[in-house]
């Protein structure tokens, strides 16, 4: 006998049990009565299943509806059940039939996609109570594809080094403008002293990289050539700031502002 807050399925699955195992000791005399109770406790067994809960869904109904294309009776009288069930949860009914192509015999035959894109997913349950239900996630129709590999940055280092020198001696020619205007009070002056400094730049630049300015033929004149106007122009026009004035240390300045540049 089943008390109070126990199951009364379980407690006759162990009765049943338990008569199982006296009548396997009695041997195959009781085959028959054996197989009688094996049934009885798959009865009882399927009585731990929980309850599915009945629901009808809009759009199965409506498959259901646009299959019917032979029964012109079947077919309004499903409709018509439709709704019925629908008129209140599905304010936009006749439009989605309309749509869809079941409003009227004879139907067509929507995909399931169709309907899917044109009917809500409304679900009634057991107690009549309507609920319109959260699509489902939808799967894209087309892979989307691979990634595409980052490219991989490799420096150019030659055109690095080019860059960072072409920085250095724009940097180092407003240098030499601003030190060399201060030598004289004549512009013309000091633009000559200016112009006898940036070569030296260059030299210093090819002599570091391995050659001379006169293989290459940077200038139209020799180093021997530019050095000896340096001096010229210092005899013929000096004062104690020009005197200080060391062209070749000028050049030089650009092998200090391009490591800074570098760094």
């Amino acid at each position: 006998m089943s008390s109070c807050g126990n199951n009364e399925s379980l407690d006759k699955l162990k009765e049943l049990q338990g008569g199982l195992d006296a009548k396997l000791a009695a041997g195959t005399g009781q085959l028959d009565s054996l197989k009688a109770d094996m049934n009885s406790m798959k009865d009882q067994a399927k009585s731990f299943l929980p309850e599915i809960p009945e629901v009808t869904s809009f759009q199965a109904e409506l498959a259901k509806l646009s299959a019917i294309a032979d029964d012109p009776i079947a077919f309004l009288k499903a409709k018509t059940d439709l709704e019925s069930k629908f008129k209140d949860s599905v304010p936009d009914l006749d439009s989605v039939l309309g749509k869809l192509g079941v409003g009227e015999f004879p139907p067509t035959v929507p995909t399931i996609a169709d309907i899917c894109a044109a009917a809500p997913n409304v679900e009634i349950d057991a107690s009549g109570v309507a609920k319109e239900q959260p699509e489902p996630p939808k799967v894209a129709d087309v892979v989307p594809p691979p990634p595409v590999p980052k490219e991989v940055y490799v420096p150019d280092t030659e055109e690095i080094n080019k860059n960072l020198l072409n920085h250095a001696y724009s940097n180092c020619k407003d240098l030499w403008a601003i030190r060399a205007g201060g030598l004289f009070f004549r512009k013309k002056l000091n633009q000559m002293y200016y112009d006898l400094t940036w070569p030296e730049a260059w030299i210093h630049m090819f002599a570091a990289g391995g050659s001379d300015a006169d293989s290459l033929k940077r200038f139209p004149y020799t180093i021997a050539d530019l050095r000896a106007r340096q001096v010229a122009l210092k005899a013929k026009h000096k004062n104690s700031d020009s005197e200080a004035w060391n062209f070749q240390e000028e050049g030089q300045e650009i092998e200090r502002v391009y490591n800074i540049l570098k760094a």
